[in-house]
């Protein structure tokens, strides 16, 4: 596949890798397309917790402060 970058954002490309942050204007619209990716699951992630909420499907506000507290213990013991 074969791509123009939009000129206004030609720049933006080319410093990125000028810095070395990537080896070449396809990683830099590959990590881009990876955070849009990221952005649309999110999305659909957050739209199934609302529906889950609005059909009365939520977990009890102690039992998810429990699990974050958990998950944070284990981060810090360097478990995850």
């Amino acid at each position: 596949m074969t791509t123009e970058i939009p000129s206004d954002l030609l720049p933006f490309v080319r410093r990125m890798v000028a810095a070395k942050r990537f080896l070449s204007d396809s990683d830099v619209i590959a990590a881009g397309i990876r955070l849009l990716q990221a952005r649309e699951t999110l999305r659909d992630e957050v739209t199934r917790g609302f529906d889950q909420l609005d059909a009365d499907l939520g977990i009890p506000e102690a039992q998810v402060y429990d699990r974050v507290e958990q998950r944070i213990r284990a981060i810090e013991s360097g478990e995850l």
